[in-house]
């Protein structure tokens, strides 16, 4: 499997010739309406992702992006686009097209191509927001969306885990709704994975974390945590 880090917390993995695309986050909208400005540019133009399958965690600027995303659905018009219940009425807004929007809730799963979907809970100010694990190829990842760590998040995850988890990708900026860069660490602690890779810092000076932090915190608990470059294809 190859991922490669759009910014945020985007994400293009690809395997078997399939990709699949998370939260892709390239406009200005956040700097529009709350003043943020963005630090990365996008990595990869829209006509170069050539995704397979679409999945948006929840309906906030920075994962469902209202002036990218509608520019990908009409690049991809037959691509299916997943998400929970605020993107699936986001998406209906905004006209897009019916019948590739797939909705799922939180304990579910969805198969397309090669990959397999389940969305996990997460504790986000959008109540639908979701997490997910990923079951592709001979790996098994845990996505966290934008989610607090709470006393419950844990066990929710493992309820629904198949398998032992080989890869987290996980929030650490600790700032409008997320754990911190020390929680982080702990709940990847109790996952145990093979790998853990940091995600959603570096978009804003308002809204970020230093990712060594997590990085060394990891290594500290003998479990190996790299960043990934943005932009650069990353076999996994």
């Amino acid at each position: 499997m190859k991922v490669t880090w759009l910014g945020q917390s985007g994400f293009l993995f690809e395997s078997r010739g399939e990709k699949l695309l998370i939260d892709p986050f390239y406009s200005d909208i956040v700097e529009q309406k709350e003043g943020f400005k963005r630090l990365m540019q996008a990595p990869i133009p829209i006509e170069g992702l050539d995704p397979s399958v679409i999945f948006i965690t929840h309906n906030h600027l920075d994962h469902f992006d209202p002036i990218t995303l509608p520019e990908i659905h009409a690049f991809y018009p037959k691509i299916p686009i997943i998400g929970p219940e605020s993107v699936m009425k986001k998406a209906i807004e905004m006209n897009f097209t019916s019948s590739v929007l797939t909705y799922i809730e939180k304990g579910k799963t969805i198969e397309i191509g090669n990959f397999k979907i389940t969305a996990t809970a997460a504790y986000h100010s959008d109540p639908f927001s979701v997490g997910c694990l990923i079951e592709v190829g001979d790996k098994y990842i845990y996505y966290s969306g934008d989610t607090l760590l709470t006393d419950t998040l844990f066990d929710d995850i493992v309820l629904l885990k198949q398998r032992p988890i080989d890869i987290v990708f996980i929030v650490i900026n600790g700032r409008l709704g997320n754990m911190n860069v020390q929680e982080a660490i702990e709940l990847t602690t109790q996952l145990n994975p093979k790998l853990a890779i940091p995600m959603h810092y570096g978009m804003f000076a308002e809204n970020t974390e230093d990712p060594s932090i997590f990085i060394n915190g990891c290594a500290k608990r003998s479990i190996k945590s790299i960043e990934l470059k943005l932009g650069k294809e990353t076999e996994l």
